[in-house]
């Protein structure tokens, strides 16, 4: 089953170093679709220190320019790996970043 919902990219803001501790990040919203993480992917992951636990497909592959966070459902994670598809769909696996690991 397939799920229908919303991530937010987020890319560093060029320049917003200097006063602030930590960066400031431009933000887009766009739809993805849910899916499981597959359980051979996440044992390979796992063997090279990662820790997958999402699959979220963007219908067209333009709708990721390169970010490497993201915020899904108010959890900011790591974008891992992408996978374009046949379909001109891109797949981002993403992982808690270290501190949201506990975070529920």
């Amino acid at each position: 089953m397939v799920r229908a919902d919303v991530v937010e990219l987020l890319c560093e803001r060029p320049g917003a170093h200097g006063v602030f501790e930590t960066p400031l990040l431009n933000t887009r919203k766009v739809y993805c679709e849910v899916k499981s993480v597959g359980q051979n992917e996440v044992y390979q992951a796992r063997a090279a220190g990662l820790n997958p636990e999402y699959k979220l497909r963007l219908t067209h592959s333009f709708e990721y320019q390169g970010e490497k966070l993201c915020d899904f459902h108010g959890i900011r994670y790591a974008i891992v790996r992408t996978y374009m598809d046949e379909k001109d769909g891109i797949e981002l696996i993403i992982q808690r970043t270290e501190g949201n690991a506990d975070v529920q």
